[in-house]
């Protein structure tokens, strides 16, 4: 059934969408329940770069006592597949399949707030989840890993007597090399201590994102879902523009495609949290590394001015990286100067005791590579404390809701640009060199969260994204960018070849993983 979308393979309207076959599939093998959409009020998908699955809701209005007549148990599938009529080039996957067909089912685990409105008509919420998760519920992980990280999480997501995704499965292949015990974990709980383990093989950062999109799994750094090969800055798949939309003239294909270019809402969640950032680490900390045979230790500052130049940021737009890209906690703090002469005032990096990381210096026993500056005791630690300013830098930093038209092709992990307009009245004879556009929180964001939420004629994207850096503005971009960028129109290639970065896992053959 489509929503206002007469032809499936073409998009007549903003926020159009087709979804069909919305089936529930008893666990004891019946015959399906369809559900006509109608009787949907609201549809909910949920992908974040903090989440190890997929999850989302359903609202229905029943007429026909589907809970009672089907037995609902909150044990069954849920299938449909879920697009953008017209969206997406061979191999390029622009859908939510979740079809016993073609794609994968997802588990429904939980049916609330069931209340009646009617003397023949009631309300409730179906909660579902993907597959995977519901069996890491019921699953454990005993055993010991070595090798490469990346392949140890592929492993366990393609275990035959596990989780057994047939999902693909994308992972960025690291550099360290380490012997890992599971003690007893679950599946995902398991995949999560790896990811905290994980440096990438071709980035300075620290730690690694574990993540499920309608693509597949993802186990990246998050200098590979900003950049290529951690060096090249990653395209945005769209750029995106707040303009009240067009609703003179005819709809061309041309004007329908703008508008799906256009924010319909945004807020600014969050912009800056500097006591929060402070007491976490993220500017400043003191490492102190520990080897409890011999009783020596090591103590080593971590300075985010002196190391935010070799790590990769949102705005990261060319080479050098640095080019148009600040930190946003770059000024002068109290007026305090620094104690070297001529290097000027403090900054809010210049006070290491805002935390303090105790970290054993044998943790890496059985690594050789043991951190992002070498192998020796006195640096190790460092890499700890990388890890916690990076994740702080991602997730407590500029943080921006945007609600745009419903794109299904999108997902958790992607960068976009958002043109955000500048709040003042324009310069009047400085019109022609005037720039609309907020020179510093402009730019390129990172989609941590995605939720795909469909109400009967409307098929909207809440999008919830993050930067960590500044861009200083030049001039207009020439030209307009309304299309995907190519690169991501590429088909999706066969075992272990290499694919931005990621190496990728379609079959459930782990020899050599």
């Amino acid at each position: 059934m489509s929503g206002n979308s007469h032809h499936p393979d073409k998009l007549d309207r903003v926020g159009g969408y087709s979804i069909d076959a919305i089936r529930i599939h008893p666990s004891t093998g019946e015959k399906a329940l369809k559900i006509e959409f109608g009787f949907v009020t609201e549809l909910n998908i949920y992908e974040d770069i903090q989440s190890n699955a997929i999850t989302g809701s359903m609202e229905i209005v029943d007429t026909y006592n589907l809970i009672g007549n089907a037995q609902l148990q909150g044990n069954e599938r849920l299938s449909f597949i879920l697009q953008t009529p017209g969206r997406g080039a061979a191999g390029m996957v622009a859908t939510v399949d979740a079809s016993e067909e073609t794609g994968y089912p997802f588990f429904i685990y939980s049916i609330t707030d069931r209340r009646p409105v009617s003397e023949t008509t009631m309300t409730y919420t179906i909660y579902f989840c993907s597959n995977e998760l519901a069996r890491n519920t019921r699953l454990r992980v005993n055993r010991t890993f070595d090798g490469d990280l990346g392949r140890m999480a592929v492993k366990i997501l393609k275990d035959p007597d596990g989780l057994n995704t047939k999902k693909p499965v994308f992972f960025e292949p690291t550099r360290n090399q380490d012997t890992v015990l599971m003690p007893n974990l679950r599946p995902f709980d398991a995949v999560n201590l790896i990811a905290k383990k994980a440096l990438s093989g071709n980035a300075n950062g620290a730690g690694y994102y574990f993540y499920e999109t309608a693509k597949g799994f993802y186990f990246r750094s998050v200098e590979n879902m900003l950049a290529y090969q951690s060096t090249f800055p990653r395209p945005q798949i769209r750029t995106l523009k707040y303009e009240r939309p067009t609703t003179s003239g005819t709809m061309t294909d041309r004007k329908l495609h703008t508008q799906h270019h256009n924010v319909q809402s945004y807020e600014f969640i969050n912009k800056f949290d500097t006591l929060a950032n402070q007491a976490l680490g993220t500017y400043e900390s003191i490492v102190i590394t520990y080897n409890i045979f011999d009783k020596s230790y090591a103590i080593n500052d971590y300075d985010y001015h002196r190391q935010y130049g070799q790590l990769i940021h949102t705005d990261t737009t060319e080479e050098p990286r640095t080019k148009h890209n600040y930190p946003i906690a770059r000024n002068p703090i109290d007026n305090d100067p620094r104690e070297i002469a001529n290097t000027g005032d403090k900054t809010i990096s210049d006070y290491p005791e805002s935390r303090i990381i105790l970290q054993p210096s044998t943790r890496y026993l059985h690594n050789e590579n043991t951190g992002v500056f070498g192998t020796s005791t006195d640096n190790e630690g460092l890499t700890e404390a990388i890890r916690i300013s990076q994740k702080n830098q991602v997730h407590n930093s500029t943080i921006l809701k945007l609600v745009i038209p419903g794109l299904s092709e999108m997902q958790a992990g992607d960068v976009i640009r958002f043109d955000y307009p500048r709040m003042e009245p324009n310069k009047g004879d400085l019109a022609e060199t005037y720039y609309p556009y907020d020179p510093k929180y402009s730019g390129r964001y990172l989609i941590t969260k995605l939720r795909h939420r469909v109400i009967q004629d409307e098929y909207q994207m809440v999008l919830e994204c993050i930067k960590d850096s500044v861009y200083e503005a030049q001039s207009e971009v020439a030209g307009e960018q309304y299309y995907l960028n190519p690169s991501e129109q590429r088909p999706a290639e066969d075992l272990y070849q290499k694919e931005d970065g990621l190496a990728e896992v379609m079959t459930d053959d782990l020899s050599g993983i």
